[in-house]
């Protein structure tokens, strides 16, 4: 389609006459001067034809596009579909998939029922040379989006650093925490160089990343095929590894402490390291301990993380105020907030539209990653940003033992399975990472619905049904109602996690024990958000995981919000640590031996003493793992004891507030050894707060969700296992007042009453019932 400026006739007339000049040139010097001249000219010409060359090659590209104006059905909204869910996957990676096939693809995803695509915009394999941009790829798939009524997504991945840029800055090169310079490696997921080469937190490379951004917008903010812009791919680092330490990164650094402490002897102070002069003598800590130093580089790469996230949507909205912005986390921030940048709370507060991705390494379960991701988004459209489609063969081996995970998604029934939970945690569009596989690097044939030539296969069938399934114009109510708040929740406390880290060097501690937590909640059907700090007041009821290291003022907060009438349930070592790591010398302190009615009478430390541990309550057994506190009481009552019958649990009252103050860390030893005794004390805990369940259900495997929308509640019951399920459900609350009780997907329902009714589930399926 035309574009503004020069016409691509009249730019390719220009290009041919400087060519002209540019061979001109060549003769005179070659008359002229010395062979060293002659030389050192000749290739100065040469790299200027070079790149006329390649601008040229990008006109003649757009000229083999659409070149008609778009007629006007074009990019309208599909009035046979709704526009509440969307539904589609990754396609265009630049290296894959092939040309030929490219309107081919278009035509059977429109007729299979996608609505979306995303696109990687790799920087690297778009600006070619310094200024010189190659979007004739990319001009190509927009127009056919427009053409068939799929919405496009653009990625941009600007990690995905120009080759040319490591020559012309190599200050400026990604460095690891042990000072060697990150290799010019191969992106995996899109087979083009530059992955992760160089390093935002420099000026010369920050002004041409925000160049290509700014370019990029204005070449397609008034494309009739886009619906948005995707940015920072995942929200996170991945690795700590990931985690820069270049000079450019120190600087920023510096910049961040200056803003905090003011002058260089209150931050000599407060580091203990007093002999510190001057700002250059400060570094990013290179090794992982539990120091100041470290706990502020946590910090400082958190915050510079968000503030290029912010760049990003920043440089996008002031070209494109129309098109919204996009980004998806990992649904991981209960283990990778400061290990990796992984917050899905920070970022998706910088975004019109949230997600996630999840696959078999996220290593929870998904209904935890949308909850999380729902607690996260507070309130806006969020999407299941990446699915899996089918089978990976990366990093697998004959001698290792068979990693069922990776094969998991090669069953079309646990697609379906996949999605429909996603959807009942409230996610609005369902997309995978590869509508068909890669061609090219160590992730080929890997994820996708469709064959690796594109053809159709089970998986894809499966994705198709759910595509008209979810996008059929009388699906949209379902769509316009939202989870309802969960029962509890259990909060996420990032000092917490940081302590973790830096002691241990990993989160494995604290990911587990909120992981475990959660996961003995849902495994009687509670619904248990998970939340931070400044969420905690839309809720009567807290369960805190490995919650040893607490700052003044989130201490200072949950103990007004007791007072207030809230219960907190604690797993062992509430706020043993203060700021920056710091012991305190009495247990618990600031307030807390009367919040909890106890204080410390022992404690022991060591993990790998406490893998077996036992607490006794009531008539069974609760697991204990890595740390034991036993209390001695101070107006508290005892409500669970260790085998030499010290008391391992107190309940109080604070304020209008209850508490229970356990001496171990139960959600770890849940994950780890999960128990039927055990899951029956978490679920006990709602009544120790005065509430009573929601949903409830009588078989295992089978969660119940209820969704409140403008025309009432929508109760959704997946089963998770292979085996048809008839499970009975009670209701309780304002949607157990239902006159009528219809499955709008799924089996019909079999018997209702009031407060209960019965359903037929089959394997790896829902059914999805109106409550009238």
């Amino acid at each position: 389609m035309p574009r503004t400026g020069s016409s691509p006739k009249k730019m390719i007339l220009i290009f041919l006459k400087a060519l002209t000049c540019v061979f001109a040139g060549v003769h005179t010097t070659i008359k002229k001067n010395s062979p060293e001249a002659v030389n050192k000219r000749r290739n100065k010409l040469w790299r200027r034809l070079f790149a006329g060359i390649l601008r040229s090659m990008t006109i003649l590209g757009r000229l083999t596009t659409l070149q008609t104006p778009f007629n006007e059905t074009q990019g309208k909204p599909n009035a046979e579909r709704n526009q509440e869910m969307q539904f589609g996957a990754v396609y265009f990676r630049k290296t894959n998939p092939p040309r030929k096939d490219w309107e081919r693809d278009y035509a059977v995803a429109a007729e299979d029922g996608h609505s979306m695509f995303r696109h990687w915009f790799p920087w690297s394999a778009i600006e070619v040379a310094p200024g010189v941009f190659d979007w004739s790829d990319f001009d190509t798939h927009l127009d056919l989006a427009a053409k068939y009524n799929i919405n496009t997504i653009i990625a941009e991945h600007l990690l995905i650093y120009p080759e040319w840029l490591r020559t012309h800055f190599p200050h400026a090169r990604f460095e690891h925490r042990d000072g060697r310079q990150r290799l010019n490696t191969m992106s995996v997921s899109s087979a083009v160089g530059g992955q992760l080469s160089m390093c935002l937190d420099n000026p010369e490379i920050e002004q041409a990343a925000g160049r290509f951004l700014s370019e990029l917008a204005k070449r397609y903010r008034n494309h009739p095929g886009l619906y948005g812009y995707n940015i920072w791919n995942e929200c996170s680092y991945h690795s700590p590894d990931n985690i820069c330490h270049c000079a450019g990164t120190q600087n920023r650094f510096r910049q961040w402490l200056k803003n905090k402490y003011g002058d260089i002897h209150t931050l000599a102070k407060a580091w203990f390291r007093y002999s510190l002069t001057r700002w250059e003598d400060v570094q990013l800590p290179r090794s992982i301990e539990p120091y100041p130093d470290v706990f502020d580089a946590i910090d400082f790469q958190r915050d510079n993380a968000i503030h290029w996230m912010k760049w990003r949507a920043n440089i996008l909205r002031s070209e494109d105020a129309v098109h919204p912005i996009v980004a998806h986390g990992n649904g991981k921030s209960f283990s990778d907030i400061v290990s990796t940048c992984g917050d899905d709370f920070r970022a998706a507060e910088v975004v019109d539209i949230f997600g996630y991705t999840y696959w078999y390494a996220n290593n929870c379960s998904l209904f935890l990653a949308g909850d999380i991701i729902r607690s996260a988004s507070k309130g806006k459209t969020f999407w299941r940003a990446e699915a899996i489609g089918n089978s990976t063969w990366e990093k697998r081996r004959a001698e290792q033992p068979h990693n069922k995970e990776k094969d998991d998604m090669s069953e079309p029934e646990n697609i379906r399975l996949d999605c429909l939970i996603s959807l009942a945690t409230g996610a609005r569009a369902y997309l995978n990472p590869r509508w068909r596989p890669l061609l090219d690097g160590p992730l080929f044939g890997a994820y996708g619905w469709y064959g690796m030539d594109g053809s159709r296969t089970e998986r894809s069938e499966m994705a198709s049904s759910l595509a008209k399934w979810s996008l059929a114009p009388e699906t949209a109510p379902l769509w316009k109602a939202a989870p309802v708040q969960g029962e509890l929740a259990i909060l996420l406390i990032e000092d917490c996690q940081a302590f973790c880290y830096a002691t241990y060097g990993s989160t494995d501690y604290y990911s587990d024990c909120l992981q475990g937590a959660y996961e003995a909640f849902l495994d009687s059907n509670i619904q248990c958000d998970v939340i931070k700090l400044d969420q905690i007041d839309r809720y009567s009821m807290l369960y805190v995981p490995y919650p040893v290291a607490l700052s003044d003022n989130a201490a200072a907060t949950l103990r007004a919000w007791v007072e207030q009438g809230g219960t907190l349930i604690s797993e062992a070592c509430f706020g043993y640590f203060a700021n920056y790591g710091h012991a305190n010398e009495v247990q618990p302190n600031r307030g807390f031996a009367e919040v909890f009615g106890a204080t410390e009478a022992a404690v022991s430390l060591g993990p790998d003493r406490w893998n077996e541990l036992s607490l006794s309550v009531g008539d069974g057994q609760l697991g204990g793992a890595i740390y034991r506190q036993a209390y001695a009481l101070q107006g508290g009552t005892a409500s669970a004891w260790f085998e030499d019958g010290s008391v391992a649990a107190v309940d109080h009252t604070y304020g209008q507030g209850r508490t229970r103050l356990i001496g171990s860390m139960p959600g770890y030893a849940y994950k780890k050894r999960p128990s039927d005794e055990s899951r029956k004390w978490f679920a006990s805990l709602l009544s120790f707060a005065g509430k009573t369940q929601v949903v409830r259900v009588d078989q295992p495997g089978v969660v119940a969700r209820l969704c409140e929308g403008e025309d009432g509640y929508y109760l959704w019951t997946i089963n998770t296992d292979k085996q048809e399920r008839t499970v009975n459900i009670a209701l309780d609350g304002p949607s157990a007042g239902f006159r009528q009780a219809k499955a709008i997907y799924g089996n019909p329902v079999t018997d209702s009453h009031e407060r209960t009714l019965t359903a037929t589930v089959s394997g790896r399926d829902a059914v999805i019932i109106k409550l009238d």
